[in-house]
């Protein structure tokens, strides 16, 4: 943990920052693999401590889009609470994992956590990449014009979103809230990796307006889940604090970007990002395997 080591810390926590601001995620599912895979910090240090540093990016970037007037905030208030509960939740799973020790798969001895997070990350990313890319290219790269499936759910009572102009389940949101704080306890994602998409798909928000409420859930999740990674000692204050000081800055740039750039653009930046990331994480788990 030399100058560069720190450096480049700082570095990837602006660049992160920036990530965060465009698309409304914490950075979650970017940070994460890449302390684990590049700068060698144990998983559950790593999933504790990007939650901790999501803390001031999703501020920062609640702030910014509060001041552009986006964003549907009952409904990410609404989310809030059973997100809060999965938290808890993720964190067991992880913690028991952790305490599984080694086991062998494929006749190479692993860590359990070491499979088990770097498995679930390479799942969700890559599922979340094939289907955004498929959708890309099948509609035309055009955004959707109309009410998504999530506002078809036909399973009362239901809450009206005024700025979106539809209507949407109100136990929909509250199971969509609960998986998103499981990931985050689990994996230290802030869940707007997921609810970006779902919110473009599945309600038809625009890039920015998704980006808008999925940050105040991320404010709650990040907070509530350092409190809970504290309390075990699995946040590094000295690491997260670095991160912070680069993604607060890219955070502010990345807001900015999204509200000048159209969404096509946007959609397919995203869709690449966790694309590679989804590689960057399946390579590293083959090499951990000896593959």
């Amino acid at each position: 943990m030399d100058i560069l080591w720190w450096t480049a810390l700082a570095g990837m926590g602006f660049g992160v920052g920036i990530i965060a601001g465009m698309f409304g995620v914490g950075g979650g599912f970017l940070l994460t693999p890449l302390l684990i895979i590049f700068f060698r910090v144990p998983e559950l240090l790593a999933v504790g401590t990007g939650l901790c540093q999501m803390i001031g990016v999703s501020v920062a970037a609640q702030i910014r889009y509060l001041k552009m007037g986006v964003g549907e905030t009952k409904l990410g208030l609404m989310m809030t609470v059973p997100s809060l509960l999965g938290v808890g939740l993720g964190k067991s799973i992880a913690v028991f994992l952790e305490e599984m020790g080694r086991i062998t798969i494929a006749g190479s001895p692993i860590s359990a956590s070491k499979f088990g997070i770097s498995l679930c990350f390479f799942l969700l990313l890559s599922g979340i990449a094939v289907y955004m890319a498929i959708d890309l290219r099948r509609s035309g790269a055009s955004l959707p014009t109309v009410p998504g499936l999530l506002t078809r759910i036909p399973i009362p009572p239901y809450t009206f979103l005024p700025r979106t102009q539809c209507r949407i389940s109100i136990p929909v949101v509250v199971y969509i809230g609960l998986g998103l704080g499981v990931l985050s306890g689990l994996l230290g994602v802030g869940g707007g990796v997921i609810l970006t998409p779902l919110l473009i798909y599945g309600v038809g928000m625009s890039v920015a307006m998704s980006a808008g409420t999925g940050v105040t859930m991320l404010l709650a999740t990040s907070l509530w889940g350092t409190f809970t990674y504290a309390q075990s000692d699995r946040v590094s204050l000295p690491i997260a604090l670095i991160l912070l000081a680069g993604s607060t800055f890219g955070a502010q740039i990345g807001a900015l970007i999204a509200a000048r750039f159209e969404g096509t653009r946007l959609r397919g930046l995203f869709v690449l990002l966790v694309a590679l990331t989804a590689i960057a994480v399946l390579i590293d788990l083959i090499k951990a395997l000896g593959l």
